[in-house]
């Protein structure tokens, strides 16, 4: 969102909208102000006391329950940016487009919507694919899960409707969303890029011992067990050809029983970095055996950047349209991963090669001027028709 909005702020006056505690509203506003040219930070109702959260918890659970939606559903759409709730802030500002983060405030969308303002919702990830790889890690009866994202993806694809302009980051998620409103909405497509300079080429890998990364916030269940896979299905046959290989894993908010993998040996959970770029730089290659085809690895295109040779799975790169070969490695099975990580330990003039076409190729297709900015132009003359 950053990048978006600093595209965006070349061309347009911002106005940021979103709630906070009361506690946090001032911190949050200053923070916003470096970014926008205005913030609107409401006080949010969820933290406002404690009888009100017990209560819009249970009222939220039990919209699930009928709904099948998640609880954040329910919070952003039916309270914090409630349709009754934006008219009134909004009722007094001149504004020529609203740009919505996800689609759980489309009921807001739909009320707001007029001929002289686009609605615009940034996809980011068609959420009930998402939804459905999280509730894997789920302990319900099938039915139920499958009940579960039938009701979201339902209720999802019918809220796209409630938007002028819908922005897909992936080929395929642009194509999906394509065909199920047969023309209905206006689509665009906008990769996630990333500043290269804040993510410069700098691969500079320790040899004694090597080092083998997985990269990903830990708090989301579905990255803990990438993490997972990778130590317990990748390491050990690259353990068994270069034993002294250590294994990093990085990234914020490692639960216990990963940062209790620090117990073995060669294994090491960085937590957050406030810079990781100076830790995932000393690596050989990153690991990447991500599943679900849906949404966009913006660490795949930060690590690329640096410099750092990937290999990952075939989902992992799956409508982002990158170039396999060209810094990154793609197989099918775990098994292929292993076999494509040991190629690359054991050759390493091609693991240089792999590098310098990384970073070419980011730099080629990824930089922030070939994504966010090429959107924000096209996003400005798309507005400025409207307008005409």
């Amino acid at each position: 969102m950053y990048y978006t909005l600093a595209a965006l702020r070349k061309k347009f006056h911002i106005t940021f909208l979103t709630a906070a505690s009361e506690a946090d509203k001032v911190e949050i506003k200053n923070a916003l102000l470096e970014m926008c040219d205005d913030a609107i930070v409401l006080p949010s109702l969820y933290t406002r006391s404690f009888f009100d959260r017990v209560f819009i918890k249970i009222a939220g659970l039990l919209s699930s329950l009928v709904t099948g939606l998640k609880f954040s559903n329910y919070l952003y759409g039916e309270v914090e940016f409630s349709a009754s709730r934006l008219d009134k802030v909004l009722a007094e500002k001149q504004y020529d487009a609203l740009l919505f983060e996800y689609w759980h405030a489309h009921k807001a969308s739909r009320h707001l919507r007029n001929p002289g303002v686009i609605s615009v919702l940034d996809m980011h990830d068609i959420l009930w694919k998402s939804f459905a790889r999280q509730l894997e890690f789920k302990q319900m009866p099938g039915w139920l899960k499958r009940w579960r994202i039938h009701k979201y993806r339902s209720r999802e694809e019918a809220a796209w409707n409630d938007f002028d302009v819908l922005i897909a980051i992936n080929q395929d998620e642009y194509e999906y969303t394509r065909q199920r409103l047969m023309n209905r909405v206006k689509l665009m497509l906008a990769p996630m890029g990333t500043d290269i300079s804040a993510w410069s080429f700098c691969w500079a890998p320790e040899q004694t011992p090597r080092r083998v990364a997985y990269y990903g916030g830990l708090r989301n269940v579905a990255n803990q067990n990438d993490a997972m896979i990778c130590f317990r299905e990748i390491m050990p046959a690259i353990w068994k050809v270069y034993p002294e290989t250590e294994f990093w894993i990085v990234g914020s908010n490692p639960p216990q029983f990963i940062k209790d993998l620090e117990h073995k040996n060669r294994v090491h959970v960085t937590g957050y970095l406030e810079k990781p770029q100076e830790v995932l730089k000393t690596m050989s290659l990153l690991l990447c055996p991500w599943s679900g085809i849906f949404g966009f690895r913006s660490r795949v295109v930060e690590v690329m950047a640096l410099g750092v040779p990937i290999v990952a799975s075939m989902d992992a790169v799956h409508g982002m349209g990158l170039k396999i070969g060209n810094g990154i490695l793609v197989g099918e099975k775990l098994s292929d991963l292993v076999q494509l990580s040991l190629g690359l330990l054991g050759n390493p003039a091609e693991l240089e090669r792999q590098s310098s076409l990384a970073r070419k190729q980011i730099e080629t297709s990824y930089s922030y001027e070939s994504t966010y900015g090429k959107f924000a132009d096209e996003f400005y003359d798309l507005v400025s028709a409207r307008m005409s």
